[in-house]
């Protein structure tokens, strides 16, 4: 029973959905960053849906279909390398669009350490198997920190929740044997930090 709920956790909280949920913090931050015309807003919650979740969320099975991996979860290192690459490619592109939209660089910042982020667990993946799920929640929990401590804007709720949230996803890859504790620890403070350089460097 445990597993199974910590299998379900891994899927609700996949690393393909922190773009979405970053947005949702920028755009409900009180910050100037959130002001923009609704016709932009739309678009790039949209445009950002489908280049940084749905269009490589698609691609799995192929991977599994084409024998590139064991399973769906691509448990081993070598496994991760194409994927990575790939969401890649899609992330860039979701950045250089969003940098030509008339929008604050918040958002060119925090989608530019999502490929930053992407890139260095890329890799790592060469040598080490790093946790994903735990850098995209830690760029996350960054993203909130960031925008607190720059705007000064009282962001306290969200950053409990997605502290909470990615202490569950912790226990949950380690229980299923997904990672060890290292693994998971440094998949958090890569994101973390990398956030957190973008944002004050």
């Amino acid at each position: 029973m445990e597993r199974r709920i910590a299998n379900l956790l891994s899927y609700i909280t996949h690393p393909l959905l922190t773009p979405m949920l970053g947005l949702l913090v920028i755009s409900n931050s009180g910050t100037y960053a959130a002001d923009i015309d609704h016709r932009f807003n739309q678009f790039i919650y949209l445009s950002v849906f489908v280049l940084t979740f749905l269009l490589p969320a698609t691609l799995i099975p192929f991977f599994r279909y084409m024998d590139l991996a064991k399973t769906m979860h691509f448990h081993d290192r070598k496994e991760r390398l194409m994927p990575l690459y790939i969401t890649l490619i899609f992330y860039l592109a979701a950045y250089f669009l969003i940098r030509k939209l008339p929008v604050s660089q918040v958002y060119q910042r925090f989608l530019f350490s999502a490929c930053l982020s992407i890139l260095l667990v890329l890799a790592i993946s060469y040598f080490w198997k790093i946790s994903s799920h735990l850098t995209g929640w830690g760029g996350l929990v960054g993203l909130i920190f960031s925008l607190s401590v720059r705007f000064d804007t009282d962001l306290m709720l969200f950053l409990i929740i997605s502290i909470l949230v990615a202490g569950f996803i912790g226990f949950a890859r380690l229980r299923l044997d997904a990672h060890n504790s290292l693994q998971v620890y440094s998949g958090f403070l890569l994101g973390f930090l990398t956030m957190l350089m973008v944002f004050f460097i």
